[in-house]
């Protein structure tokens, strides 16, 4: 059983527990989004969790010997992984400062480069795609979070905004 999918899975089933019992204090037009979304990524959890479970049982039941030779496959496996798990600790820096950055930057703006950034650090979407994943993320955030729901978001940066 991979227990980072196991972690990741509670992880995520108590944040959106946390999610949703904090916006239940919320006005109503305002807690609805953020109550949709925590029961979604609590099911997402669940389904991660049940499925990493019985993922678990088939591979115990079918075990066989394997007949990977140690060496090369192993060895190149690792290095992938490694550098697998420095694109993720890197992306996870950026997105921490992506936070950070809404305040000065603006929504928009600070929303663009971090996944301009992240998407290029990455490198499994084409450009084009990557532009029109942004672009269509920025308008739906804006549209829910600024537009149905009126929340204060920074949509420029403040010296932009003066203007």
């Amino acid at each position: 059983m991979n227990i980072s999918r196991v972690a990741l899975a509670l992880a995520s089933i108590g944040i959106a527990g946390g999610f949703h019992v904090d916006a239940l204090g919320y006005p109503s037009r305002a807690a609805s989004m953020p109550l949709i979304y925590s029961v979604v990524v609590a099911l997402l959890g669940v389904a991660m969790l049940v499925q990493e479970v019985i993922g678990a049982r088939r591979r115990r039941i079918a075990s066989t010997p394997s007949s990977d030779t140690p060496g090369t496959a192993s060895a190149e496996s690792d290095s992938d992984a490694g550098g697998q798990r420095w694109k993720a600790l890197l992306v996870l820096v950026l997105a921490a400062i992506y936070v950070n950055s809404i305040m000065w930057l603006g929504y928009v703006l600070a929303t663009v480069v971090f996944m301009l950034i992240a998407l290029a650090i990455v490198r499994h979407v084409a450009l084009r795609f990557s532009l029109i994943g942004i672009s269509v993320l920025v308008a739906m955030v804006c549209l829910v979070f600024i537009g149905f729901l009126g929340l204060p978001v920074p949509i420029l940066p403040p010296v932009l905004a003066a203007f």
